[in-house]
């Protein structure tokens, strides 16, 4: 694992069980209690980025690019490409940034909550995450329980799988593709500036990466691990959220032993870091005094 200094953040290269390289990125105290932040399909760790700068700079933050996207290494076959994968590199990334006897709030965006899921009955992510919170995320039933087509009955799930499969995400960068794709993921008043940099991210990432992931979501069931997560969890939704509405949140939380709340946040749609970071920033914070209490200590 080799670390770089680059301005305020550390970076540095984890590998995965397969040998995947994955960029990871630490922000704030080594000393400092720990978040890991695991981003959505088809962006990066830069879509945290709203929500990171409203934190606690005494908390220590880890971010990474999942497989296939960011500046992390794309899969060269379809092997690499499963929820199995998505919780090795978690686990892989928590055994390089969390100490041994030490615990972390992890925290995942659509995806990344799907990753956390996943890890679920993992050992190295059991003994390592004392805290975890979902947003904008769903375990199983995504064609199905999508609005983001509005088209009726079985015609909105097949809708909603050519769009997770698509190698393209809405054709050329430009205005039309960015409000196509605010209709899609977020809510009806996002910010503008928002609005433009889920369109980079999105258009950033590679065609294959995102066709195949999101081959993976199309037939996502994840009921038995999610059940597994024994740490103490938060569920966020934004109330208009098309890709996993609020029926995924609410499913996911009468599958958690350890549920504290169910948070659905007015008039914000699936990307919940750009539309609504502060209320993210306050739950993770929260989280972490709740929960970390050793590591607040030390």
């Amino acid at each position: 694992m080799a670390i770089r200094h680059v301005g305020r953040a550390r970076e540095l290269q984890v590998r995965s069980a397969d040998g995947t390289l994955l960029h990871a990125e630490v922000r704030g105290p080594e000393d400092g209690p720990t978040l890991v932040l695991a981003h959505c399909w088809a962006t990066s760790l830069a879509s945290w980025g709203p929500v990171v700068r409203e934190l606690d700079p005494n908390l220590r933050v880890v971010l990474y690019d999942q497989r296939g996207h960011g500046r992390s290494q794309t899969p060269l076959t379809r092997a690499g490409y499963s929820t199995d994968k998505l919780a090795d590199d978690l686990c892989a990334v928590l055994e390089a940034t969390v100490p041994e006897g030490r615990r972390a709030v992890v925290a995942g965006h659509s995806m990344g909550g799907m990753t956390i899921m996943a890890a679920g009955d993992r050992r190295v992510f059991r003994d390592r995450a004392g805290a975890v919170l979902l947003t904008n995320t769903g375990c199983t039933q995504l064609p199905k329980r999508s609005t983001a087509i509005p088209l009726p009955g079985p015609l909105g799930a097949l809708g909603a799988r050519a769009f997770l499969q698509a190698p393209l995400p809405l054709g050329p960068a430009n205005a039309v593709s960015a409000r196509a794709l605010k209709f899609l993921v977020m809510g009806k008043e996002a910010d503008p500036r928002m609005v433009r940099l889920c369109a980079r991210l999105v258009h950033a990432c590679g065609g294959v990466p995102r066709g195949r992931w999101g081959g993976v979501m199309s037939g996502l069931e994840l009921d038995d691990t999610a059940r597994r997560i024994s740490a103490p969890t938060v569920v966020v939704v934004g109330t208009q959220d098309k890709l996993t509405p609020p029926w995924h949140a609410h499913h996911i939380a009468g599958l958690l032993p350890n549920c504290e709340e169910v948070r659905e946040v007015p008039g914000t749609g699936h990307m919940g870091p750009l539309e609504n970071p502060r209320v993210l920033s306050d739950l993770l914070e929260k989280l972490a005094v709740d929960h970390l209490r050793a590591e607040l200590a030390a």
